[in-house]
């Protein structure tokens, strides 16, 4: 152990020593980000099914939680319906169909009642 020079640490090595890791924990973070992208968001319809609108919540509130419908239809009473559709792999049948998630909407913009409605291509059994 003779011989052995004894130097103390300046602030620029505890820099290289703790900022180093960092640096590289966030050059990974970024790139997995670049390569990966952000989550997606969950689809409105599902968000439906899980009972994220109540019924009385206003119009407003449906686009924050939902974002914009896929289709609007105004009705005779003067409410209005928005209308939500995905597309969904079904095992049994082993195609895609049409999910539907629909909010009728009374005249002064209040939820009044949701429905869904899943439509499936006709099957071909008979070849």
């Amino acid at each position: 152990m003779k011989g052995r020079i004894k130097t103390k640490l300046l602030p620029i090595d505890y820099a290289v020593i703790v900022g180093g890791p960092l640096i590289c924990l966030l050059i990974i973070w970024f790139g997995i980000q670049a390569i990966v992208g952000p989550a997606p968001r969950p689809n409105p319809v599902k968000l439906l099914r899980e009972g994220a609108i109540e019924i009385g919540a206003r119009s407003e509130e449906v686009i924050k939680k939902l974002g914009a419908p896929t289709q609007i239809r105004e009705q005779e009473d003067g409410g209005f319906t928005y209308i939500y559709t995905r597309t969904v792999y079904e095992e049994a049948t082993k195609s895609d169909s049409l999910d539907e998630g629909a909010i009728d909407f009374t005249p002064t913009g209040r939820v009044q009642s949701i429905r869904f409605d899943r439509s499936a291509p006709p099957s071909s059994s008979g070849t």
